[in-house]
């Protein structure tokens, strides 16, 4: 049992012996330093809590003290054990390697499903009839009549002000009926031009349609083309032509999604048939998604007619499918569980060359007499005439 002696030696200055050697308090109670043996520490207290901070760092602990009793040590909480650098880089890992996995899947889905994308119907466009004006809009026109008179003029100019605002409230009500009468006209112009062209669309007008078409394609992620349009004069039929450039297999990734034993996400090699059998549901998808689009915006069209080229080299290209897709075909279909490898192939005249163990997509061969030479006619046709366009457009300009 350590014993204690301490006595006062000064107003606020006291000094105590113990066992663990002296210890000298200096100050009230309220703002108290003790030095001596041990850590310098400052105290305050009042009452029976004394709050105790050691100088130079540590922590501030509060005791309630009353005669008899002693200050026992408070029980630490343990937090949770931080990872350690080995577990953060295996988790890191980990995520990188869900991504690659999420990656690829969404790659492989967007190849795969362009099928499924609805293409809303072309309609008559009606363009709204512009408003009559209310006193909010002849107040506005009130507003611009009286700044417009009064630009430049002095602020001491009471008189003319005055004149300028009774002017600009007179002009007002016929100067906005003047404009609603101008957008009239305006918007009967415009909605006589939709109108000539929806009778042009319905009528299958071939550079009505070859344009129209062409507008819905130039948002796409693919690379389509409208080429030719008409009625054959054989068969009848009111054709839309297309040509889509598509890429290699090399747009195929070269893995695939799986899982581990232990049901974590990963990638394994494709095998080379695998990867063919892909491109080729690629390609047969693009091919839907270009024939429901054409058709949907030529109304009057019943079949699309469907090129697919892909780079051959640097400077050329070769041809893989070809096919003619009438409209009763696609209709009806549940686009989100049919194979659209089996749909594209049953379309009339569809031609498309797999060879080897693996399937592979081959260049199509080309008859004079084909309808895929007839498309890349068309083709050739449409690009010469963009080829001598151009000059003329830059002497234009």
């Amino acid at each position: 049992m350590g014993l204690s002696v301490g006595f006062k030696i000064a107003p606020g200055v006291r000094v105590r012996a113990s066992s663990r050697g002296m210890r000298a308090s200096i100050g009230p109670r309220a703002a108290r330093v003790h030095v001596g043996a041990g850590r310098t520490r400052v105290s305050s207290g009042a009452g029976p809590v004394t709050v105790s901070t050691a100088v130079g760092g540590g922590r501030r602990r509060a005791t309630g003290r009353s005669s008899g009793s002693s200050v026992r040590p408070v029980a630490r909480s343990v937090g949770p054990r931080q990872p350690t650098v080995a577990q953060l880089r295996a988790q890191a890992r980990a995520a990188e390697r869900a991504q690659q996995v999420a990656d690829v899947a969404a790659v492989e889905r967007s190849l795969t499903t362009l099928h499924a994308a609805e293409f809303p119907e072309s309609s008559r466009q009606v363009l709204p009839v512009p408003p009559r004006p209310d006193p909010s809009a002849v107040e506005a026109v009130r507003r611009e009549l009286y700044q417009g008179a009064t630009a430049g003029l002095s602020v001491w100019k009471r008189a003319l002000r005055k004149q300028a605002k009774t002017w600009a409230g007179q002009q007002a009500p016929s100067e906005a009926e003047r404009r609603y009468t101008g957008e009239v006209v305006a918007a009967q112009l415009e909605q006589w031009q939709l109108d000539q062209q929806w009778q042009a669309l319905q009528g299958h007008d071939p550079n009505t349609v070859i344009a129209a078409v062409d507008e819905a394609f130039a948002d796409n992620a693919g690379d389509s083309t409208c080429v030719d349009a008409g009625t054959d004069l054989d068969t009848g039929a009111r054709y839309v032509t297309a040509v889509v450039s598509y890429g290699g297999i090399d747009l195929v990734p070269e893995n695939r999604p799986d899982t581990t034993p232990g049901g974590k996400p990963t990638l394994r090699k494709r095998t080379q048939t695998n990867r063919n059998a892909l491109y080729a549901t690629a390609v047969a998808s693009t091919v839907l998604a270009t024939a429901k689009e054409a058709l949907a915006v030529a109304v009057a069209a019943t079949e699309a007619r469907v090129l697919v080229v892909r780079p051959q080299g640097s400077a050329s290209v070769e041809p893989v499918y070809a096919g003619t897709l009438r409209r009763e075909l696609l209709a009806h279909q549940d686009w989100h569980s049919l194979d659209p490898l089996d749909l594209v192939m049953s379309a009339e005249n569809a031609e498309m060359v797999r060879k080897g163990s693996t399937r592979e997509v081959v260049t199509l061969p080309v008859d004079p007499d084909s309808p895929a030479q007839d498309i890349l006619n068309a083709w050739s046709r449409t690009y010469d005439a963009h080829r001598e366009a151009e000059p003329e457009e830059s002497a234009d300009g």
